[in-house]
């Protein structure tokens, strides 16, 4: 039998379809359009209406898509930016109207769930792990603790903080300085340590296909990727280095998240820093893959 999953997320929209057996979850097409659902929604508190529009767009062109494979069930969630919009939930519905679809508003709790469930089974994790997602509105830890799953969502998101911060092509000194205090603030209210660490998001994998220099991505070799604390330091280096124009022509880097990946990436090397970790896995599994899971 065949399953999709569509993800709403703050950045984009992403898809996946996935041939499911009692044994196994095999993806057979996975799609992404960028669409900033949530751009400018710490100014305003909406939803951008033109990414509204285009979230509308990326999700009837997904269920054509599901349809066309032959897909028997299909889950459609709404996470970070449609939880805190005042119009998130009017959004919602009118979704779900325009296109026949339950469009659902999952709680932190569960996308933490999903997420780590996606990187775990995808990658089949040691019993302790602590596994982050780093997306545009926020980033969630979650963590095994006596034999319960704990989890933290905090602002940290890579849209959100560079809305923010960022004033300047390329992002100056000092407003990295004030992500990097806010960043290490948030951090602080995180205790877990001693774990390997797993990071899912387009920022992790967009550091791992910078890292190989891909100019095609293969989530075949972003997936399982270790990234070291010197190599995310030295990708960050090379994007503040150059105006965003240039940034998205370096190899590995999407054009369409090359504004908000400086940010992210410094997400990532504080992450890191604060749990006093050399490296971290990059998973390809995540929340839409935990989606996948949920419906079978």
């Amino acid at each position: 039998m065949r399953f999709a999953a569509i993800d709403l997320g703050t950045n984009s929209v992403r898809f996946l379809a996935a041939e499911v057996s009692e044994n196994s979850i095999k993806p057979i097409k996975k799609m992404l359009k960028t669409t900033r659902l949530g751009a400018g929604l710490v100014e305003r508190g909406v939803l951008s209406q033109a990414g509204k529009e285009a979230t509308a767009a990326a999700v009837m062109e997904f269920i054509a898509l599901a349809h066309s494979l032959g897909v028997g069930k299909l889950k459609i969630a709404g996470t970070s930016a449609m939880r805190e919009a005042l119009d998130g939930q009017e959004f919602a519905r009118s979704l779900s109207k325009q296109t026949g679809k339950d469009v659902e508003i999952i709680s932190p709790d569960e996308e933490a769930r999903l997420s780590y469930e996606g990187a775990a089974k995808s990658l089949r994790l040691p019993h302790q792990a602590l596994v982050f997602d780093l997306g545009g509105g926020s980033c969630e830890f979650i963590w095994p603790e006596s034999g319960n799953l704990r989890f933290a969502s905090l602002k940290l998101g890579a849209v959100y903080l560079t809305e923010m911060f960022v004033r300047s092509d390329p992002p100056s000194t000092q407003e990295f300085k004030c992500i990097g205090h806010h960043v290490s603030k948030l951090l602080s209210c995180l205790t877990p340590a001693g774990m390997p660490i797993v990071g899912i998001g387009g920022t992790v994998t967009s550091l791992a296909a910078m890292e190989m220099q891909m100019t095609e991505y293969d989530e075949d070799q972003v997936h399982g990727y270790t990234l070291t604390a010197e190599m995310i330091s030295s990708q960050l280096k090379r994007l503040l280095a150059v105006p965003l124009i240039e940034r998205g022509a370096i190899p590995g880097v999407q054009p369409d998240r090359a504004d908000i990946l400086p940010a992210g990436a410094l997400v990532v090397g504080e992450i890191l820093t604060y749990f006093n970790a050399t490296s971290l896995i990059v998973s390809e599994g995540d929340i839409l893959m935990g989606m996948l899971y949920s419906l079978f």
